[in-house]
């Protein structure tokens, strides 16, 4: 359920598409960035302005992030040999998804919620984890644009909203979701 609902996101949808920028000179400044990469990189991060904590001055250092917090900054993926195929990268995702289903599967009947209701609510903590702890954080740290990120957010609650309602009808309902204990 997870895997085609992300690929109609990413595929169909368009949702990503005006969250990346394209480029004017997008073949003069891969040139610049190939020349520009130390000897021997095939991939990596790109993040500028950067001053490497080890080799950078005090005033490098302070420069830089001055720069990220007030001017220009950009972050990427580099990679000078391609990176995985689509057939590839779908076939991992499936897994990874297969995977992520399976956890939350083996949660919901550790947890023993007892209604369609409290299972897909625990569905939807993973979902609002994914994004508190993996997505904001790429907001606060890298400058990931609110569109993109917005997406991801979308993303995340429809897909594990989905997922819990297949593996509450999996479980079969057994009844109402369980109440805490008062002191009564």
């Amino acid at each position: 359920m997870l895997f085609v609902w992300q690929f109609f996101i990413h595929m169909a949808s368009g949702i990503y598409h005006d969250a990346f920028i394209e480029l004017k000179e997008s073949a003069a400044i891969e040139k610049a960035i190939k020349e520009s990469l130390p000897e021997g990189t095939t991939s990596g991060m790109l993040l500028l302005p950067y001053a490497h904590p080890k080799k950078a001055s005090q005033e490098e250092m302070e420069a830089a992030m001055n720069e990220a917090a007030t001017g220009f900054s950009a972050f990427g993926v580099v990679n000078t040999g391609g990176k995985n195929s689509l057939g590839t990268a779908l076939g991992v995702q499936f897994i990874l998804n297969v995977l992520g289903s399976a956890v939350l599967m083996f949660v919901m009947l550790a947890a023993k919620p007892g209604s369609l209701g409290c299972r897909v609510a625990l569905a939807l903590c993973f979902a609002v984890f994914g994004i508190i702890i993996g997505v904001l954080p790429n907001w606060n740290w890298w400058g990931y644009s609110w569109h993109y990120i917005g997406g991801q957010i979308g993303e995340l609650v429809i897909g594990w909203a989905l997922v819990g309602l297949v593996l509450a009808k999996v479980m079969g309902d057994t009844g109402e979701c369980p109440t805490p204990a008062t002191d009564d």
